[in-house]
């Protein structure tokens, strides 16, 4: 018997789910971490947005009415569907986040997955690197209290600084984190039960691996890669052992983690762009293939993607359509807005060289 929160992967039989809100979004002002997130450039239209309240409102009421959508076909599944109290996740929201030297707005509450880390029984806050996100694991906190009465290991990270000289670039142009500190968004890891692969990027860097590593203990390797800008779910997920989702406009089979290379792989290259409701997108068209397994034979995935539908089902895989209309406008897909607690299954090894635990 399992407590409340027990999870290891994406694919075993999902029993518990908590689904973020986008009531309260808020668009902070775009400072240092936000360009450096966003790469946005000097002269970019990305600063010269300006959003009315309507608008605003009118993307925020589809993407709660779509997310009632998700949450309905993870009922029908058999799935505990948790979200915020409704009096939690506007609380703050829009009001001054700040430490010495510097100031921010907090942005929303609709992306558990980028700020909490669920492995096993443990559930970890991750320290974020974009400002306006510094208390973002604050509308959920009653879940947390009671997943920790429950029994959960609850833990937080260090508390970051995120001085300006945090945002660094390399020589080509791309944006990296300084190692002063451990910086991470939880949806740089992709959980493959005693191995976890943790994405070096402008989102996660590797004294945050390092940590990482260290607080889970001895049970579980975490392996450094870099396949992509920031988070993964956009390019690559573990649909179940042996078998990959890649994204073929970003890699290669020499690019796949080295642990993985012998698993199938689904190359999919036909992402469908559904638009987006604000100036600018805050993700790019692969965002499409952000979904989740349900088990390991059952995938949620948005309505408008038929390209990735039809690659899912070629391979026996039973997709669940799902309308969602806003993953480019917010930059969060389905597992982006969600964070499985609870699997039905038990810490295994599924990478070549490591023992059955």
């Amino acid at each position: 018997m399992t407590g409340l929160v027990s999870s290891y992967n994406d694919f075993d039989p999902l029993e518990e789910i908590v689904v973020g809100t986008a009531n309260g979004y808020h668009l902070p002002a775009v400072d240092t971490s936000l360009r450096h997130f966003f790469q946005i450039r000097d002269g970019g239209p990305e600063l010269a947005e300006r959003v009315d309240a309507a608008r605003l409102a009118r993307v925020v009421e589809e993407t709660e009415e779509d997310l009632a959508a998700f949450s309905a076909a993870l009922i029908e599944l058999g799935v505990r569907v948790r979200r915020p109290e409704p009096w939690a996740a506007p609380t703050g929201l829009g009001e001054p986040v700040a430490l010495p030297g510097w100031e921010s707005t907090a942005n929303h509450a609709l992306m558990p997955r980028d700020c909490l880390l669920v492995v096993g029984s443990t559930v970890i806050e991750a320290p974020m690197p974009v400002r306006a996100r510094y208390a973002e694991t604050f509308p959920f906190r009653e879940l947390l209290i009671e997943y920790f009465a429950a029994g959960a290991r609850w833990l937080a990270a260090p508390r970051p600084q995120l001085a300006d000289d945090t945002y660094r670039y390399a020589p080509d142009g791309r944006p990296v984190l300084a190692e002063t500190e451990p910086l991470f968004d939880a949806a740089n890891v992709i959980r493959c039960g005693t191995d976890l692969f943790f994405n070096v990027s402008n989102t996660g860097n590797r004294l945050a691996a390092r940590w990482l590593a260290r607080a889970l203990g001895d049970g579980f390797t975490v392996h450094e890669i870099e396949i992509s800008d920031d988070h993964v779910g956009t390019t690559l997920h573990l649909l179940r052992p042996g078998l990959l989702l890649a994204n073929a406009g970003r890699l290669g089979p020499g690019d796949v983690p080295a642990p993985l290379r012998s698993w199938k792989t689904l190359w999919f290259d036909e992402p469908a762009d559904d638009g987006h409701g604000l100036d600018w997108p805050r993700a790019s068209t692969w965002i499409g293939m952000n979904v989740v397994s349900v088990d390991r034979e059952t995938v949620i995935v948005p309505e408008a993607q038929t390209g990735l539908m039809r690659l899912l089902e070629k391979e026996g895989l039973t997709v669940v359509p799902v309308p969602y209309r806003h993953g480019r406008t917010f930059g969060g897909g389905f597992h982006c807005c969600s964070l499985d607690v609870r699997r039905r299954g038990v810490l295994e090894s599924y990478v070549e060289g490591r023992r059955r635990r």
